[in-house]
């Protein structure tokens, strides 16, 4: 009998316990769908996530017209299977891009997004030495080198377009036309 009773009173304990736990997980999971539906609406509305104002409409103007520039001229870099023209070609696109980079550098970024200014300015720089190596090894007749450079550069790309995104800079993310490649 006592050990029934032992038995009832950890078997009410351990239940009381549970529904306890049970109604606070209930609860933070009320409050993550409401943390997901505000999350939802400021990035339907294309406002940043994380809470901050958007940034300034005529930094946001002026990096757009920056990337449609790059992107037309980039547009515009005959392709061909060669190696030696895909030297030619990487060698074109590295000045597209540089030219791209000096362009930015003038922009100020606007206030609260120094960072992602700084992401950027270090994603050009770092597109910058990935091409110059696809251009070396084009250079040397080295295909298998210049892909492996080229994978790199669209590992880049994918982490670039993400900080562009967030920054309302659709214009901006990276694509296959400034792949050497």
């Amino acid at each position: 009998v006592l050990a029934l009773g032992i038995a009832a009173v950890a078997i009410a304990y351990f239940s009381h316990r549970a529904s306890i736990a049970f109604d606070h997980q209930g609860k933070k999971a009320a409050g993550s769908i409401s943390n997901v539906n505000t999350l939802l609406e400021r990035a339907s509305s294309g406002k940043p996530v994380d809470g901050r104002p958007a940034p300034d409409k005529q930094w946001v103007a002026r990096m757009t017209d920056a990337c449609v520039a790059r992107e037309s001229l980039l547009a515009r870099v005959p392709t061909s299977g060669t190696v030696a023209a895909m030297a030619a070609r990487g060698t074109r696109i590295l000045a597209i891009e540089r030219a791209y980079a000096a362009r930015v550098e003038l922009l100020r970024p606007p206030s609260g997004y120094r960072a992602e200014y700084r992401a950027i300015r270090d994603f050009n720089r770092e597109q910058q030495r990935l091409v110059q190596r696809v251009v070396a090894a084009a250079g040397d007749g080295d295909l298998g080198r210049a892909t492996r450079e080229s994978v790199a550069l669209r590992e880049l790309a994918g982490r670039a377009n993400t900080v562009f995104l967030g920054l309302g800079l659709d214009r901006c993310v990276f694509g296959s036309s400034g792949m050497p490649l």
